[in-house]
């Protein structure tokens, strides 16, 4: 009986034991909401957290600037040219995040780097400058322009650990409402300091860092060691990987090798993947020989890149009710297309290029149609094994890049998918329409009538501006004729996509 007795006693303590605990936790976690909230609703103690913040990130921001990788690189001594170079994790992933970044971060880079511009991408340069020069009263809020000038990266905080970075968008940082009647649960934050509060109509220009904690490889397991070739081909460091690309390039006597070793900072990196657009080598061209791309630029023809999107892929992608009008004007004599009027709808689809990440456009694409070979990079991450990479994850965000939620819009014609962001006690505002009303709808206020030209400059329509294209092309009024074409799934699935590559530099 005794025995009994004590039996039960034991089992009883255990259960009071676990009840104390669980009201201790949570009685914990409420003094900690407490605490949180009390100090995100007194503007002294919430300014004095951002302060700190905000040293930390200008720290970290002055080390990266100063940040180096170094790599071993087998050289050809004859014709100078690297074969290929070693790495590990850190400078793989920086690679491989070229698939993530979107069009209009690539162009805004090279238009930082003054006459340095990326020809590859040709007249898309077109398409951001007519964003920059036309009227903000055009879009649907201010924070649509900065959406297509400074557009976010679909990879969100996965970034974050990247050893060098480019790019002048932390993707950790978040804007908030500082007015502190505003502050509600679930926080609401912005994109954009541009885009205004719902509630009080004031900027929502408070910054705000998310806390992300530093990982061991973004993308590539922190072990693994890959081999690079000059034309961005990235393979695992076996034999026969190195052996076939001596063997390819002709190198059978040893003693016309030499290893070097190669020191990669951000300059580097932005230099390299611009580059990547317009030449074969450009390990070589911009680590090595140092070479600058306005004289890479002038050894490339004007001549227009055919970009073929494969039908099959484009079937899977495009959306069924997507149906746009377009009115083209054409010359009969010389048969091609002056301009085009069209809608807010079709404009839509073209400024939306420029918030596509680089991995999506290169996954529609014909290898082998781009005049550099940053298409190599990609299909290198496809044929990479999964067992070099760090999950499924990893390598479906760079062969198949979303959009950050807000960036994309109904009815797409792409199709291209909206990446989960999941922010703890907080919701990100549509940048397109802060207050919630008609979501999912394009950067442009409609109705409105746009002219496009051959080369992507995009401008509202004007009596004098269609005159003044005809001038310029030495097309008669008598000679031009009036084509009404509807542009939709079919359409967009046959469609050979010409990415101009006009010598012309970043303005």
């Amino acid at each position: 009986m005794c025995k009994i007795t004590s039996i039960v006693f034991v089992k009883l303590s255990i259960v009071f034991l676990i009840l104390w605990l669980y009201v201790f936790f949570m009685c914990l976690c409420y003094v900690q909401m407490l605490t949180l909230h009390w100090v995100f609703r007194n503007p002294f103690l919430c300014s004095l957290v951002e302060g700190f913040q905000a040293k930390f990130i200008l720290l970290a921001m002055a080390d990266e600037s100063t940040r180096k990788i170094s790599l071993k690189a087998l050289v050809n001594r004859g014709n100078k040219r690297v074969i290929f170079m070693e790495s590990g994790h850190e400078f793989v992933d920086v690679l491989l995040s070229y698939l993530t970044i979107p069009i209009g971060t690539i162009i805004k880079l090279g238009r930082n780097k003054g006459n340095s511009a990326p020809l590859g991408i040709g007249c898309m340069n077109n398409l951001y400058a007519s964003v920059v020069n036309m009227d903000v009263q055009h879009f649907r809020t201010e924070a649509c322009r900065d959406m297509l000038l400074c557009p976010r990266n679909g990879a969100g905080s996965t970034l974050k650990s990247l050893k060098l970075k480019i790019g002048d968008c932390d993707p950790t940082q978040y804007f908030k409402c500082s007015n502190v009647s505003c502050r509600t649960s679930p926080a609401r934050l912005s994109y954009y300091r541009s885009v205004r509060c719902c509630r009080c109509g004031n900027q929502m220009d408070s910054k705000r860092n998310l806390l992300v904690g530093c990982l061991d490889g973004v993308f590539v397991k922190g072990l693994a060691r890959l081999i690079i070739s000059d034309d961005l081909q990235v393979m695992p460091a076996v034999t026969s990987a190195s052996s076939s690309l001596l063997m390819k390039l002709g190198v059978m006597d040893s003693n016309t090798i030499e290893e070097v070793t190669l020191d990669i900072g951000v300059d580097e990196v932005v230099n390299l993947l611009m580059c990547s657009f317009i030449s074969k080598t450009p390990l070589t061209d911009v680590l090595l020989q140092h070479r600058p791309l306005a004289n890479l630029n002038k050894n490339i023809s004007n001549q227009p890149i055919c970009v073929d999107f494969y039908s099959a892929r484009v079937e899977d992608t495009v959306n069924d009710e997507a149906n746009i009008t377009l009115k083209l004007i054409l010359s009969k004599s010389k048969k091609v297309v002056c301009y085009a009027e069209a809608g807010e709808d079709f404009v839509n689809l073209l400024f939306s290029f420029l918030v596509l990440p680089l991995g999506f456009l290169l996954k529609q694409m014909r290898l082998g149609t781009l005049k550099g070979c940053i298409d190599h990079l990609y299909k290198s991450v496809q044929d990479l094994d999964q067992q070099l990479l760090k999950s499924r994850y990893s390598k479906e965000v760079l062969v198949n890049p979303k959009l950050p939620p807000g960036f994309c819009y109904q009815n797409h014609p792409l199709g291209i998918g909206t990446a989960t962001f999941h922010i703890a006690a907080a919701e990100v505002v549509d940048p397109k329409s802060p207050s919630g009303e008609d979501r999912d709808q394009g950067f442009l206020k409609g109705p409105a009538i746009f002219v496009v030209t051959d080369n992507l400059i995009v401008s509202p329509v004007s009596p004098v501006l269609g005159p003044s294209i005809l001038d310029k092309m030495n097309v008669p009024i008598t000679d031009i004729e009036l084509q009404t074409v509807l542009v939709g799934k079919e359409e967009v699935s046959s469609t050979t996509f010409h990415i101009i590559s006009a010598n012309e530099s970043f303005a």
